[in-house]
């Protein structure tokens, strides 16, 4: 690739990167915070207040997210969990989403021009890689981080360097720092290299490798990954037992992996969600045309491979997405933002297909045909991505919409800040969230401004506050222990869950007083 090439590519991917910034940055706050992003919040807000982080592994992930959203919090001026906003959270998966076309360019080149462009513009506007690059969660991140290592991985082998192997010994250990579900993207990668040296085997490419990668190579990549884990999982030697709990979490993701749960899916799960959803009236999705590029991308690879044409990365692509879909689909615990990984994949074996197909037509109709398809295509799914992030964010027609918050959920919040701010003293205003099952999210996140907010499993055994929050199941134990008179409302948390709330009379009486 000349030059004058090269500066073209890297032009127009940084145009695309851009365009998928401004696309994912519109209305970041209106959508209702689901509770895994408040979860993830509220860890991220005992790091600002108090510096300190823990490492979970029964039911949370690694530290960049956390550690990240500091940067966004210090530039707002925010530094307490009360004065951060969704936008301070939500702007750290959104800037790696749209980075994830940036980092495309390391896949150069295996990837010509055409099919980097091909790739980048599917991930840009890809419905689905839009509406998490707006969700506070790790997905996106280790999506990132996962491409790094490919693409940083693929020049380490072909020309190895003490920098090379230091680019990828960063991504490798940044991606176990981001999501235990790394260890997916690990297998998945070793397959591939297995079947690239497979398909090497009579070639002198193997023994040249062997004698090009030297010892200190292998050492910087090691002490790299190894030296930022242990940072990052001990919060910089504050918990010396987070690298242990980080192996250890891998009891829990078995026991889930056995089924029976919550989140247990049938092993087509992803496949539906992506080819085709219609939850009710008016609107159906569907991301079936990179779904269909991307298996013809595994089949002209595999192809070109048994031909001797195909890139070695090419391949590697084509089998470490077969594996990683493999593995997806056979684990019953599922959510629909877990299938990002496995996605991405087809979406850069999508861009290769196109790249290939448009290679291969060599009259100016047949061109301009395809042209008008795929464009038709690229039209329908920008359109979805405009309904999923702009329509209908939380509501359960939108396909990517997984036991969200719902809007209604608002007017709660805002019924409880209104008593507060006609309480006779605001501050010392009391709520009470009583909820058996611990299923308190996003209510810390929405009430942090309230500062005497308490959570309780069971009814205490003085339940009586100024504003009270609790399982519907819950009344009539409750009202017999309420001493003082109060003004019950229901209220929607998500689809099919309702809140009862308790006002006091007197701060009732006085609300509607307002209201006249």
């Amino acid at each position: 690739m000349t030059d004058s090439n090269t500066n073209h590519t890297i032009a127009l991917i940084v145009i695309l990167t851009m365009g998928a910034f401004f696309i994912r940055l519109p209305g970041l706050e209106t959508r209702p915070m689901h509770g895994d992003e408040a979860n993830q919040a509220y860890k991220t807000g005992i790091l600002l207040e108090q510096g300190k982080y823990v490492y979970d592994p029964r039911d949370h992930h690694g530290p960049t997210l956390y550690y990240l959203t500091l940067i966004p919090a210090f530039l707002s001026g925010a530094d307490s969990f009360e004065k951060t906003r969704e936008t301070t959270y939500r702007i750290v998966p959104l800037i790696f989403g749209a980075g994830l076309i940036a980092v495309t360019l390391l896949l150069r080149p295996a990837f010509s021009t055409r099919a980097l462009i091909a790739s980048a513009l599917l991930v840009a506007i890809s419905p689905a890689f839009v509406f998490y690059s707006r969700y506070y969660i790790q997905e996106t991140l280790l999506v990132f981080f996962t491409l790094a290592a490919i693409g940083f991985g693929s020049r380490f082998i072909l020309a190895p360097s003490i920098k090379r192997g230091i680019a990828l010994g960063t991504s490798l250990s940044l991606m176990h720092a981001t999501k235990e579900t790394a260890i997916i993207a690990y297998i998945s990668m070793f397959a591939g290299l297995c079947a690239v040296f497979a398909a090497n085997r009579n070639s002198d490419t193997v023994a040249e490798l062997r004698k090009s990668i030297t010892p200190r190579q292998i050492v910087a990549l090691v002490a790299t990954a190894l030296t930022i884990n242990i940072l990052l999982y001990t919060a910089f030697f504050t918990n010396l037992r987070g690298p242990l709990d980080s192996i250890l979490t891998y009891s829990n993701y078995l026991k889930r992996s056995d089924g029976a749960g919550l989140h247990d899916k049938p092993w087509y799960y992803y496949v539906q969600l992506l080819v085709y959803t219609n939850r009710g009236p008016k609107y159906w999705f569907s991301e079936a045309l990179p779904v269909a590029l991307g298996s013809l991308g595994i089949l002209i690879a595999l192809h070109q491979t048994r031909m001797r044409r195909a890139h070695p990365l090419i391949l590697f692509l084509a089998v470490y997405t077969l594996v990683m879909i493999l593995i997806y689909s056979v684990i019953p615990y599922k959510t629909p933002w877990t299938m990002l990984s496995l996605y991405h994949g087809l979406l850069l074996l999508a861009g290769y297909a196109v790249a290939v197909i448009a290679e291969k037509l060599k009259n100016v109709p047949a061109e301009s045909i395809c042209a008008l398809l795929l464009l038709a295509g690229l039209s329908h799914l920008a359109y979805q991505t405009y309904l999923t992030n702009h329509v209908i964010p939380a509501d359960p027609r939108n396909p990517y919409v997984y036991a969200h918050t719902s809007s209604a959920h608002l007017d709660l919040i805002d019924r409880v800040y209104g008593i507060q701010a006609i309480h006779p003293d605001p501050d010392s205003m009391s709520v009470k969230i009583i909820q058996p099952d611990n299923d308190y999210w996003p209510l810390p996140w929405y009430l942090r401004k309230i500062e005497h907010v308490g959570f309780y499993p069971e009814i205490p055994e003085s339940p009586d506050a100024d504003v009270i929050i609790a399982a519907p199941s819950l009344r009539t134990t409750l009202a017999e222990k309420l001493s003082d008179d109060y003004q019950l409302e229901i209220g929607g948390l998500r689809p099919s869950v309702l809140r009862a709330v308790y006002i006091k009379r007197e701060l009732w009486d006085a609300y509607m007083e307002t209201r006249k």
